[in-house]
């Protein structure tokens, strides 16, 4: 489950900005979320009956930033400065697997402030004490909404990355789990899907999870 924070509303002219903080993460072994903070600006309900908070083989939950908005199918992509050919290779993977079914299109290219764009990239972070669980791999949205005379444009600047300090984090299936976070899934408990927390090697979407991607895109 993440931990959503309202601290904060701002108006800008055409503009109404929210803030709130998520935790997103994927362990090996058995273990809980590890932080990685986002903000999140805009938060219009396109319909609040849109949200999908249920987990189980029926329905892969949806990140709480995303429920209920209208989200455009189509991402552009990006690899950040310094991100190895090992990472780059799993993460290509990923966006073949969710361009698949049609429901969103995943490009490679700079994108725009009026476009979604996805980073993706690494960090490092070794785990300390006596654990037995590794981060492998953090991922989440970031979503703004801007008002205008036209409507209203809802957009997601989403990252997902990798931990360079262990060599299990450069697997298809945590890519393939931390793309799923940034498009706006969120972890389920059914172990079929790419979203479970605990890695258990999978590398193709559940019906859960497609019926939870088209519940955030295919809307009609």
């Amino acid at each position: 489950m993440g931990l959503f924070i309202l601290s904060n509303w701002q108006a800008l002219s055409t503009q109404f900005t929210y803030y709130q903080t998520a935790i997103t993460g994927l362990l090996t072994h058995q273990g809980t979320r590890k932080a990685d903070n986002y903000q999140t600006s805009g938060y219009i309900l396109r319909n609040p009956k849109d949200a999908t908070t249920k987990t189980g083989a029926d329905d892969t939950p949806v990140e709480s930033a995303v429920q209920g908005l209208l989200l455009q199918q189509k991402y552009y992509y990006h690899y950040a400065t310094g991100t190895p050919a090992k990472a780059r290779a799993v993460f290509a993977e990923a966006v073949k697997l969710y361009n698949q079914p049609g429901i969103v299109q995943l490009t490679e290219g700079p994108g725009s402030t009026t476009t979604n764009r996805i980073t993706f990239g690494v960090y490092h972070h070794k785990e300390t004490g006596k654990k037995n669980t590794i981060e492998l791999g953090q991922g989440g949205p970031q979503i703004t909404q801007r008002i205008s005379w036209q409507g209203i444009l809802t957009t997601n600047t989403a990252t997902a990355k990798l931990n360079a300090t262990y060599p299990q984090s450069f697997k298809q299936s945590v890519a393939v789990h931390e793309l799923g976070h940034a498009l706006g899934l969120d972890h389920s408990s059914d172990k079929t899907s790419v979203m479970t927390p605990i890695d258990q090697g999978r590398t193709q979407l559940s019906t859960a999870d497609l019926k939870s991607l088209r519940a955030i895109y295919d809307k009609g």
